[in-house]
């Protein structure tokens, strides 16, 4: 049975993916956001509502020794400010817990490697929804 939090979660999760931009709120972490991934290397992380897991350039760390554990519990919504190819990355492992990007919009243009600054949300979604 799913929880009233959770319902609220995946709702409000789900309605930022069909708005045209992510409201301020989310994009710094907002109750609905269990955390907020932030990649240190474009910036100081903002300041969030949400924990903020850290990182530099590479992701690995942070995704064995914080999101990997908590994605495989239910409910778990993330967050995240990073470059367009670590969320590739984590777009790809988040099909394997059952979750999906909901929401993505580049915050600038792609530098030389053709990477852009990024702000999304992964949340679960219901396997009939995935592909």
């Amino acid at each position: 049975m799913i929880s009233r939090r959770t319902f609220i979660k995946w709702s409000a999760a789900t309605g930022a993916a069909l708005a045209p931009a992510l409201p301020a709120a989310a994009a710094s972490g907002s109750d609905w956001i269990d955390a907020l991934l932030v990649d240190t290397g474009y910036g100081a992380a903002p300041a969030s509502t949400a924990p903020v897991i850290a990182f530099a350039g590479d992701v690995t760390q942070a995704w064995y020794r914080k999101i990997d554990p908590r994605w495989r519990r239910p409910g778990f919504v993330l967050g995240g400010i990073t470059g367009s190819d670590t969320l590739f990355v984590l777009e790809n492992l988040a099909r394997q817990h059952g979750r999906a990007v909901t929401h993505r919009a580049a915050m600038g243009e792609p530098d030389a490697r053709g990477v852009s600054l990024t702000r999304w949300i992964i949340a679960p979604v219901h396997p009939a929804m995935q592909a």
